[in-house]
């Protein structure tokens, strides 16, 4: 079952290199965002070995947590040679018909938007220090996007030790209208939400969507990389409204009493 889809990835304004990659296969059902981590050195390198891991570990018929994992030894193999190490976020989503699964390391974000509920969901959780700070009631989220320490990660593929990589991850029934959007931190950085939810609402084509973000983001300042990709639901028309169990038995007592 093939989707429909549009990506993008840009340096942004002021970067003269772009870290973050992006990949697709249709036959597959899967794409891929990582973003090198700014700091460490070969941050594109990095990336670059990301997608092609996770590529070639789903060819071989591996799941996604294990593809992930794939990830992050190749990069640490590489990093044991090298005098610097390197390492990248990542979210990849796979698809399987009616339902797909994400997973992801990092700060880069997968969101839900549903074209019918003109709604916006966000489902990943950032593994970042202030997410944690969050999540222990030091930090109101809202405090979250001016925080100093708002671009420390906890978890990044080629870093951590095998045994203390998180990997997210989830399994979501695909709906009618739903549209998956994948971005780097650099894209919600720079747009509010509320600019994504009216940009979302457009309808134009994906593509043409995601040129918008890109150009928005770029006009806020474009600080850093920007990577997007959509994916449409396979889902064409409204699901039927399951008829609950207590209805169905209802019926049956009424088959038979009109027997009797």
């Amino acid at each position: 079952m093939k989707l429909n889809y549009a990506m993008m990835s840009h340096q942004g304004v002021e970067r003269q290199t772009n870290d973050d990659k992006v990949f697709a296969s249709a036959e597959l059902g899967l794409w891929v965002l990582s973003d090198g981590v700014g700091g460490l050195a070969q941050g594109e390198q990095a990336s670059q070995f990301v997608v092609d891991e996770i590529n070639k570990s789903i060819s071989l018929g591996r799941n996604l947590k294990t593809a992930v994992h794939s990830a992050h030894s190749v990069i640490k193999a590489y990093n044991r040679h090298e005098t610097e190490d390197r390492g990248a976020t990542v979210v990849t989503l796979l698809n399987k018909e009616e339902t797909y699964e994400i997973a992801w390391v990092g700060d880069s974000r997968a969101y839900r938007w549903n074209s019918q509920e003109s709604t916006l969901e966000q489902l990943t959780e950032d593994h970042t220090l202030v997410q944690k700070l969050i999540n222990a009631g030091l930090l109101e989220a809202h405090e979250a996007k001016d925080h100093p320490k708002r671009h420390v990660i906890t978890q990044c593929l080629g870093i951590e030790d095998q045994h203390q990589l998180d990997i997210g991850l989830l399994e979501r029934e695909w709906d009618f209208g739903d549209v998956i959007l994948i971005v780097s931190d650099g894209v919600y950085e720079e747009i509010p939400e509320a600019e994504i939810v009216q940009c979302l609402s457009q309808s134009t084509n994906n593509q043409a969507k995601i040129e918008q973000l890109v150009e928005k983001a770029c006009e806020n300042g474009g600080k850093d990389n920007l990577s997007l990709i959509l994916i449409d639901s396979p889902i064409k028309e409204p699901k039927k409204q399951k008829k609950s169990g207590f209805s169905s038995l209802l019926r049956q007592w009424q088959s038979k009493f009109k027997k009797g």
